[in-house]
């Protein structure tokens, strides 16, 4: 049994990586500012506040955790164009203080980074590899290059080991229960097309004018709950390595799904009464597909439930349940 603290626990993400790991057997710690109850049911423990302030850094040292997964931060890309530095303080300033807080440690623990494919920018060759030139173009994706960075630097200087899952679209919501899921008023695509369309109300588009076969953007969409299982392999993996480790993987699966394409699955099952195409927003990339070949190559992982009809209908049982 492995100890586990989930920064940002109650989270989207964060939710289903605590419940992973609870089912695999380890004792979990959520931080969190938000407390959201449903997510924190049959978790061994829970710190409500700033995982980066005096109380917060307290709880994660004694629990004495042998992974830490960072999913705390803020994570919009548009946002972040027009109010970066809330973004630089929460994602990177913060970031530095835990870090630097856990290099204190005297039995280190692993960090398991939430990054994101908006590092890559808008990619030369798809699909993406790790190893693809880290371009970000808006500063939510700078954050993220910025912070892989910093660990590689912790890694190499005070040999802190960490893991970091570049995350391409995370979607769907928990696939047995259908307890977890993305809170209301979300803004991925996904839950913003299923609350349109249980709502009835009119659902937009942002672009329609992208250099893709039908024109919206394409994404290449990863079922959340596949994500957790992603960090539960990997803590299995490599806590048992003797040394530093340090890696960093693409979480995705090799093929993309365009905008249209959500909207005609969810129109034909579901139903739409409208869909508005507006203008695109800035910093969004034409495509981003994934080459996941590497966490599957060296952890074993592949997506079980990342097919966009496993995701949309998942996501749909949590909105209706």
């Amino acid at each position: 049994m492995k100890k586990i603290v989930v920064t940002g626990g109650c989270g989207y993400i964060g939710s289903h990586v605590a419940r992973a790991f609870k089912q695999a057997g380890d004792q979990v710690l959520i931080v969190d500012r938000v407390q959201r109850d449903h997510t924190l049911q049959n978790i061994d423990g829970w710190h409500i506040g700033d995982f980066a302030d005096d109380a917060g850094l307290s709880a994660i040292y004694n629990f004495e955790p042998d992974v830490i997964v960072h999913c705390a931060g803020t994570s919009l890309v548009g946002p972040s164009m027009t109010d970066p530095g809330v973004y630089y303080d929460n994602n990177i300033s913060k970031t530095i203080k835990l870090l630097n807080w856990v290099n204190r440690f005297t039995k280190k623990p692993i960090i398991m980074f939430s990054s994101s494919a908006s590092v890559y920018g808008e990619p030369e060759v798809l699909p993406i590899r790790e190893t693809a030139r880290v371009q970000p173009i808006s500063p939510y994706g700078r954050t993220k290059a910025m912070t892989e960075t910093i660990l590689k630097d912790f890694w190499g200087a005070y040999a802190l080991p960490s893991t970091i899952f570049r995350y391409f679209n995370a979607a769907g919501a928990e696939p047995v229960a259908f307890d977890l899921g993305q809170e209301p008023e979300a803004t991925h695509i996904v839950a913003r097309i299923l609350e349109a369309s249980i709502t009835g109300h009119v659902f937009s588009i942002n672009g329609e004018d992208f250099d893709t076969p039908d024109g919206t953007c394409i994404r290449d969409y990863v079922h959340v709950w596949d994500i957790a299982r992603a960090h539960v392999m990997a803590a299995e993996r490599h806590y048992t390595q003797a040394g530093a480790i340090q890696r960093i993987y693409n979480l995705g699966t090799n093929q993309g799904v365009s905008n249209k394409q959500i909207v005609d699955y969810v129109a034909e099952k579901y139903g739409l009464i409208h869909v508005n195409y507006g203008h695109r927003r800035m910093g969004d990339p034409a495509q981003l597909v994934a080459d996941a070949e590497l966490v599957g190559a060296e952890l074993g992982w592949q997506p079980e439930y990342s097919d966009i009809a496993t995701i949309i209908d998942s996501a749909y049982k949590w909105y209706t349940q």
